[in-house]
Parts: C-alpha cells; sequence; structure tokens
C-alpha cells in the first residue's frame, strides 16, 4: 500500500499541475504588454529577446510557483527519493500536456515539445527546475536539522 502511494502522490500532483497551470496560464497570458516593451528590445538588442524574458516570466509566475509548492509537498509526504518524486511529477505534466489537455478540451493529441525552437526552449525549463530544487530541498535526507 505504501509503494502506490508513493508512486501515485507525484502521479496525481503532476496531473493536478498541468491542470491547474494550464488554467493559470490563460489567465497570465491575458495580461497587455506596452508595446514600448518590445520596441525596446527591437531598436537596442533583438525582438525575440523580449518574447523569451517575458515567457520565462510567465512561465515562473504560474508553473514555477506551483511546481515550487508541488516539490515541497511531494518530498515531505511521499518517503520516495527526491529524484524520482521529480521526474515522475514531470513525467505526468508532461503526460497531461500532451493526452490529458486533449482529453479536457477535446483537442488533438500533441507533442508537449512541437514547435519550440532553440530559444524558445528556455522558458520549458522553468518547470522541471523549480521542482528539482523545492523536491531537493524540502527533502529530509539532504537537509537535516542537527
Amino acid at each position: 500500500m505504501n509503494n502506490s502511494k508513493a508512486i501515485a502522490s507525484p502521479i496525481l500532483s503532476g496531473l493536478m499541475l498541468g491542470l491547474i497551470g494550464e488554467y493559470l496560464m490563460g489567465f497570465a497570458s491575458a495580461i497587455a504588454i506596452p508595446t514600448e516593451y518590445f520596441l525596446w528590445f527591437k531598436e537596442n538588442i533583438f525582438a525575440d529577446l523580449g518574447l523569451i524574458i517575458l515567457s520565462i516570466a510567465q512561465n515562473f509566475m504560474v508553473f514555477g510557483l506551483l511546481a515550487l509548492i508541488t516539490g515541497y509537498l511531494l518530498s515531505k509526504l511521499t518517503p520516495t527519493h527526491w529524484l524520482t518524486n521529480s521526474i515522475i511529477c514531470y513525467l505526468s505534466v508532461l503526460l497531461y500536456f500532451s493526452v490529458g489537455s486533449a482529453l479536457v478540451h477535446g483537442g488533438a493529441i500533441s507533442n508537449p515539445f512541437a514547435g519550440l525552437s532553440n530559444l524558445y526552449f528556455l522558458p520549458a525549463l522553468v518547470l522541471p527546475a523549480c521542482l528539482l530544487a523545492s523536491t531537493y530541498m524540502a527533502s529530509s535526507k539532504h537537509n537535516k536539522t542537527y
């Protein structure tokens, strides 16, 4: 029973992380950004950098904070190793992004990494980085108080 709880908890939390994160990302994407923000990047550096920075900030506000909370709770509630929790949770988030969102919204099953170029891959790294960091820092094995 304890083994099934140790596997089911990261899977269910990853699915919920994907569902809640997708819902909140819709609100975060609807925030209006002034055109001067993009014009500054277009004049000084290049316009895509402004979009990448904005995407990283949005992903951190939505998926990063949710991943920090989820990783902390997983480390405190399940007895498995922190890396196992992170990997299972992240794979279930990817499963939700490809199959679950198609079932929830009635669309086609898709690849969660489709359409990502080299630079646009950076915002997608926010979720696993925050999940790994929070599960590692909250694990009782690595942070014992003496």
